[in-house]
């Protein structure tokens, strides 16, 4: 069955082709190292570090943490100390509510706007998914997984809902690294990704929300038996 790709006629965002501040530019990068758990929980974030690592100034670094720090993806421990909080099983219980809620719908929002060309591109983002797995790259399989994710959700056009699900990506991505090191190799390999591919390729909605569901419920489980707390 051919499948006209119909997401590119969606609405461009006002702000797509503004320019970006160098803060606006630090968190996103910052964005991507939590999604992809490159910044572990507890550890300790500095301006200067920060700074340092992207290049800048103090003020776009500070300016950039203390927007996670209201996104809930770091946490002030005093007037000087940044961390990356560690996740109790109460908060996993929350983000795994959350998730599955907003994630299904984006996903039921983004099915009709999924075509032919989104299918190849799942099929590649997952065999390379497969390749880091086998080769024990923890860091190529977390951005993998987040590429997969959103490769579906961007394609909702969500104003409201996709800013939630990258905030909540960035709340859970260091602790699931954290956890996901300590999985065997067969066990990241039994992900639902296949099905949601072939829910896609088989025009199926409910199947394809299903198999999000269940993806998502996968690798929150297996995080939540970890948290004692």
């Amino acid at each position: 069955m051919n499948m006209n790709n119909t997401h590119q006629n969606r609405d461009t965002p006002d702000d797509a082709f503004a320019p970006k501040t160098r803060s606006a530019t630090v968190h996103d990068q910052l964005c991507a190292q939590l999604c992809a758990g490159e910044l572990a929980p507890g550890e300790t974030i500095s301006i200067r570090g920060i700074a340092q690592q992207h290049g800048c100034s103090a003020m776009p670094a500070r300016e950039a943490l203390r927007w996670l720090v209201a996104e809930g993806a770091l946490e002030f421990i005093d007037s000087r100390r940044i961390i990356v909080p560690n996740v109790s099983r109460q908060r996993f219980e929350e983000l795994l509510f959350a998730r599955r809620q907003l994630e299904t719908e984006l996903s039921r929002q983004a099915f009709p706007h999924l075509g032919d060309n989104d299918v190849e591109a799942l099929n590649r983002i997952d065999d390379a998914i497969g390749t880091a797995i086998a080769d024990g790259d923890m860091t190529g399989y977390m951005r993998g997984n987040h590429a997969f994710h959103f490769h579906i959700y961007e394609r909702s056009g969500s104003r409201v809902l996709l800013p939630l699900v990258k905030v909540l990506w960035m709340q859970y991505g260091p602790s699931m690294r954290y956890i996901a090191s300590l999985w065997k190799n067969s066990t990241l390999a039994d992900d639902f990704h296949v099905q949601i591919i072939n829910a896609l390729r088989q025009r199926d909605s409910e199947r394809f929300c299903t198999a999000i569901a269940a993806d998502i419920e996968q690798g929150m489980g297996l995080l939540t038996m970890q948290v004692t707390r």
